[in-house]
């Protein structure tokens, strides 16, 4: 049997032991419940608040395990939110419409966003693109010497924008912002690229269409103005400055009401006024002033200009109508004078029909020797029928104008007569001044004339208050190089010079042009007309001027080194003919009295009214052996066959006929190219005896002594 003290020994030796674990458990589990407090931010367990039972009761491992299965819960939970998280926000970096790009300092990529692929890396997956640098999947180059312009926001933290990177033919936006660890160090860079290459596109064309059409803003012909409803001008085109002369700061000091021309009637300014104060817009016909004081008629049209609905100005295109206006009105002139023209014609024709009976007959009573009191009568008759055949040959002038029929002319009494009728009924003086020594010239008188008429006209137009008209006429010897244009030879100088108000330098280049005329009411052609004149006759027109003081005319004419015979000469040297001579004409008088003429002068006559008589005539001289010497052929025959055609088919059934050609329209271009026309000499009406027997002469190749 054991001892019973060996036994309490033992026991009390367990009893220690145990004592002695459970405190070591019990510390171990104070110990570990006060570092789970801490770890929870709890104050740890003092022994005075919680004894040792009691701890032992409350079960801490339990209270612990079942906080930790809380605590995983909410953990698992919140990693669920966290993945639902990240995948929307991947969706959304992936779905964004900007390409979005991650890289590291080594320029890495981190990230990317499938718009960045499709616009870099098109069908390439995220993984193949992860870890490559940038350079090689954005810029796709390996010259590593170029820089690259987004490493800048490594450097200074700073977010760095490029407003247009080209990249593999097209734009990009794009933004670079830097990434920054917890230390604020910079890590990475997020770069945002946004394509714009359709805007960049767009912006050129709108560019290059801004170009065309300001092209076509500064080159076109039209005027293009833009108003604001106080009618002042907001802007103006080229076309616009050189048409009216203000320049484009004078434009914009300038309103629509300034510039409407005085005869800019009452419907015009009213329509004005109705777009200005928003009235609908449309066609509009106005004239303006230019600067300088000069008409500008326009028409086009124009609109209104609203913003927001609301009408803020007018803006026109507008076309210079003016030359056309003035070609309109100058051929409504033109058919207003080709109708009295066309009467003027006839009665010059009429009349100088009756001034070759009248001349006829004064000739012929002269050939009689009547006593000088009866001849100083004669003369003095036949002085008033030449003027009034000058007469007539300005009205045919007036009328059909052509080729000028030129002979030798002694130009003082044209000066003198011209210069001094233009002058009848003004407030101007004229002063004539010829040389005694005035060379002779191969004039058309009737033209010559008007050229005369036309420049003293300008000059006493020049003068409306009034002044004096100074012609001059002098000879210009061979050598002399007044105007270098002529050729070599002598000429004669007509100038006419006036005290008026001058010429601006701008307008003598254009003196001549047909049109152009800076006179209220001008037509611009009398100036042209002169000009083609004296070119006809192998002349020259200068003018020369200064404003304020006047304006010299200067024409040159060849001159001739023959003399023109002395008033009356020919009368005395009536060649004598004989044969017989053919006259056509439709009128009875002239027929009549060109027998008489002719019977004086010793030639055998016979007179028909039209060219088919003339034909049968000349046909039965020549049957009866008696053939005509010559024919006298009326040019205009109304309702028959006249000179022109009869002539034709006289030279086609006789060669050698010889036919003069005769017309009251003395300006017909035929008289002066008669030898074209099949003629061989030309006498214009009304005729002197001495003009008949002369043609007669030269036609016939005959010569005799004067009859008695």
């Amino acid at each position: 049997m054991a001892d019973p003290k060996d036994a309490a020994a033992g026991t009390a030796a367990e009893v220690a032991r145990l004592r002695a674990l459970h405190e070591r458990s019990i510390h171990y589990i104070r110990d570990k419940i006060d570092e789970l407090l801490r770890v929870m931010g709890t104050a740890p367990l003092r022994p005075e608040e919680l004894d040792d039972e009691t701890l032992i009761a409350l079960d801490p491992i339990g209270i612990v395990a079942g906080s930790f299965r809380q605590v995983l819960a909410h953990l698992q939970q919140t990693n669920e939110q966290l993945r639902f998280a990240r995948e929307e926000l991947r969706a959304i970096f992936d779905s964004a419409g900007l390409g979005v790009l991650v890289i590291d300092r080594e320029q890495r990529i981190l990230a990317s966003n499938e718009k960045l692929r499709e616009q870099f890396a098109a069908g390439i997956p995220e993984t193949e693109v992860l870890g490559r640098c940038c350079r090689d999947v954005v810029c796709k180059s390996d010259r590593p010497e170029r820089p690259c312009p987004f490493m800048g926001t490594f450097r200074t933290g700073e977010a760095f924008r490029f407003a247009d990177w080209p990249v593999g033919g097209r734009h990009y936006d794009v933004v670079e912002t830097a990434l920054r660890n917890a230390a604020g160090e910079v890590t990475g860079a997020v770069l945002v690229y946004a394509d714009i290459t359709d805007r960049i596109n767009a912006g050129n064309a709108l560019q290059a269409s801004e170009e065309r059409y300001r092209d076509l803003f500064e080159t076109t012909t039209d005027l293009i103005m833009s108003a604001r409803l106080d009618g002042s001008l907001e802007y103006v085109n080229p076309a616009w400055c050189r048409t009216l002369g203000y320049t484009e700061e004078e434009s914009a000091r300038l309103s629509l009401s300034d510039l409407l021309h005085p005869e800019c009637d009452d419907g015009c300014r009213n329509r004005i006024a109705t777009l200005l104060g928003g009235g609908s817009g449309g066609k509009v016909h106005t004239m303006l002033l230019a600067k300088g004081g000069r008409k500008v008629v326009l028409e086009g049209d124009v609109s209104l200009v609203r913003d927001q609905g609301r009408p803020i100005g007018i803006r026109g295109i507008l076309r210079d109508v003016t030359d056309k206006e003035i070609l309109e009105e100058e051929l409504r002139r033109r058919e207003k004078l080709e109708s009295v023209g066309l009467l003027a014609g006839g009665i010059a024709h009429d009349f100088n029909n009756i001034l070759t009976a009248v001349l006829g007959n004064i000739n012929l009573a002269m050939t009689a020797g009547p006593p000088p009191p009866l001849r100083e009568r004669l003369v003095e008759a036949e002085k008033a029928t030449l003027a009034a055949r000058r007469l007539t040959q300005q009205l045919l002038t007036f009328a059909h104008g052509g080729a000028p029929v030129k002979r030798l002319t002694a130009l003082a009494d044209v000066i003198r007569d011209q210069a001094t009728f233009c002058c009848r009924g003004s407030q101007v003086t004229c002063a004539v001044a010829v040389d005694p020594a005035l060379r002779a010239a191969e004039v058309d008188e009737g033209q010559i004339g008007q050229v005369v008429h036309n420049i003293v006209l300008n000059a006493v137009q020049a003068m409306p208050e009034g002044g004096t008209v100074r012609v001059e006429a002098a000879n210009v010897p061979s050598g002399v190089a007044e105007a270098p244009i002529l050729g070599a030879g002598a000429y004669v100088r007509i100038s006419v010079r006036d005290s008026g108000c001058g010429i601006p330098r701008d307008d003598l280049q254009r003196m001549f042009e047909p049109y152009f005329t800076t006179k209220a009411g001008g037509t611009g052609l009398g100036l042209a007309v002169s000009y083609s004149i004296v070119r006809q006759h192998g002349g020259h027109i200068l003018v020369t001027s200064e404003p304020g003081r006047g304006s010299t005319f200067s024409v040159y004419l060849p001159a001739s080194a023959e003399t023109p015979p002395p008033a009356g000469e020919e009368r005395q040297t009536l060649h004598a003919g004989r044969g017989r001579v053919l006259v056509m004409d439709d009128e009875a008088i002239v027929r009549e009295i060109a027998v008489q003429m002719l019977g004086a002068l010793g030639y055998d006559a016979e007179a028909v009214g039209d060219g088919a008589a003339a034909l049968a005539a000349w046909e039965q001289a020549r049957a009866a052996g008696r053939p005509f010497a010559a024919v006298i052929m009326d040019l205009t025959i109304p309702g028959g066959m006249g000179g022109k055609e009869a002539v034709g088919e006289l030279r086609r059934r006789d060669p050698r006929a010889r036919a003069i050609v005769s017309s009251g329209y003395s300006s017909d271009p035929i008289m002066a190219s008669y030898a074209e026309h099949g003629f061989c000499g030309v006498i214009a009406k009304p005729y002197r005896l001495s003009d008949l027997s002369d043609v007669l002469r030269a036609a016939t190749g005959r010569s005799s002594g004067a009859p008695a």
